[in-house]
C-alpha cells in the first residue's frame, strides 16, 4: 500500500506522556532453594587468584514521540513510537584505568501490527523503520525495551573472554550462549523471590557477603549481595545477581563468589548518586555518555513533527513482521 496525497496523518504526542518504557517479567517464577550444598546463611567467598578484567555494560533508551497514524484505507488508527536505544561498555582491570570501550546509539520508529510507518531524514535525525509490536496498549513499549537488551546482549556477547567477567546491568533475559562469563547485575527488587528464613538472610548479609544461590525458574541462577556505602542495615545496598543455569551450578557458584569479591570495588558512591550503591560507577558513566550521544530529546522531538508532514505507510515485509530489530541509523564509536 503506497500513499496518495493527503491519503496519511500522522498525529505526533509529547513522549512525557506514555506508558512506562521497560519489560518485566509478568509473573514470579518457580524458584527453588536447594541448589547450593550449604546452609542458608550469609556467605563470605574468598579470594581465589588475582582480580582479573571487568566488563560493565548497560543501556539506554530515549522515546522521543508517540506516533498515531490514521490513512483513509485502513479503518482504524494505527499506533507507532519514534525512539533511539544505546548500549555500551568499561572496561576495568586491576592493572588498567577503566575506559569507555563501545557506544551504539540507534534510532528507529516502530509501528504496531503490520505496517511500517516511514518518516524521512531531518535535521541530522534518520530513523530506521520496524513493525510488529502486539496490538496492546504495552506493545510498543515492550519491543523498545526488547531492542535496547538485544544491544546490551550483542556488546557483551561481543567482549566476552573466558578471562573476563561481563556485568550485565540488569537480567539476564536475552543472553546466548558466550565465550565467557557473564553475570546480571539487578539493582532494582520489584519482585521478591524468597520468602521466610531465607528471605531474612539477606537482611543479614555483610558487606562483601552473599546468600547461597537459588533457581529462577529453568534458566537462571541467583543470589542477592551487599554493597558498601549505606550501612549494612535490611535491604541496603542490596544487589541481586543472575547466572544463566547453562553454566551449571559449580561455574555459577564460582561466578557468584566472584562478583560477590569484586563488585565492592566499583559500588556507586551515594554523594554522586542517587542509586548508589546498586548503580555502579561505570554503569553511571556509560549512562552519561550515551545519553549526551543521543541529544536532545526535544530537539528529537521537533524533528519528528517535522518528518510526520511527510510521512509514508506501507505494509510490513514477512522479515519486519517478525521482528526484525532496526539498523544503525547513528553510530559512535
Amino acid at each position: 500500500m503506497s500513499d496518495a496525497p493527503n491519503a496519511l496523518s500522522v498525529q505526533v504526542a509529547d513522549p512525557s506522556y506514555g506508558p512506562f518504557m521497560e519489560p518485566s517479567e509478568p509473573e514470579r517464577p518457580d524458584v527453588r532453594t536447594d541448589i547450593e550444598p550449604v546452609a542458608w546463611a550469609p556467605l563470605s567467598p574468598t579470594a581465589s587468584g588475582p582480580a582479573g578484567e571487568l566488563v560493565f555494560v548497560d543501556g539506554t533508551q530515549q522515546i522521543e514521540a508517540w506516533l498515531t497514524a490514521s490513512h483513509e484505507r485502513v479503518a482504524n488508527p494505527i499506533a507507532a513510537v519514534a525512539f533511539a536505544v544505546g548500549a555500551g561498555a568499561v572496561i576495568a582491570g586491576p592493572d588498567r584505568p577503566a575506559e569507555v570501550a563501545e557506544l551504539i546509539v540507534q534510532r528507529a520508529v516502530i509501528t504496531e501490527g503490520d505496517h511500517l510507518l516511514s518518516l524521512p531524514d531531518v535535521g541530522g535525525f534518520s530513523w530506521r523503520q520496524a513493525a510488529g509490536s502486539a496490538r496492546e496498549p504495552a506493545g510498543l513499549a515492550r519491543r523498545v525495551g526488547q531492542l535496547r537488551q538485544q544491544l546490551e546482549h550483542q556488546i557483551a556477547e561481543r567482549l566476552a573472554h573466558p578471562d573476563r567477567l561481563i556485568v550485565l546491568d540488569g537480567r539476564l533475559s536475552m543472553v546466548r550462549a558466550t565465550s565467557g562469563p557473564i553475570v546480571g547485575a539487578v539493582k532494582s527488587h520489584h519482585q521478591m523471590y524468597l520468602d521466610g528464613e531465607q528471605a531474612a538472610v539477606i537482611a543479614n548479609l555483610g558487606i562483601g557477603q552473599r546468600t547461597p544461590l537459588f533457581s529462577i525458574g529453568r534458566d537462571r541462577f541467583s543470589w542477592y549481595q551487599r554493597l558498601p556505602g549505606v550501612g549494612e542495615q535490611g535491604w541496603a545496598g542490596i544487589l541481586r545477581g543472575e547466572v544463566a543455569q547453562s553454566a551449571g551450578s559449580s561455574a555459577a557458584q564460582r561466578l557468584a563468589d566472584r562478583a560477590t569479591r569484586e563488585l565492592c570495588r566499583f559500588a556507586g558512591r551515594p554523594h554522586r548518586d542517587p542509586r548508589a550503591p546498586q548503580n555502579m560507577q561505570p554503569v553511571a558513566v556509560l549512562e552519561n555518555r550515551l545519553r549526551h550521544r543521543m541529544g536532545d530529546r526535544r530537539l528529537a522531538l521537533r524533528a519528528v513533527r517535522q518528518a510526520s508532514a511527510h510521512a509514508t505507510l506501507e505494509t510490513a515485509s514477512l522479515v519486519d513482521r517478525e521482528g526484525a530489530s532496526p539498523r544503525p541509523a547513528m553510530v559512535a564509536a
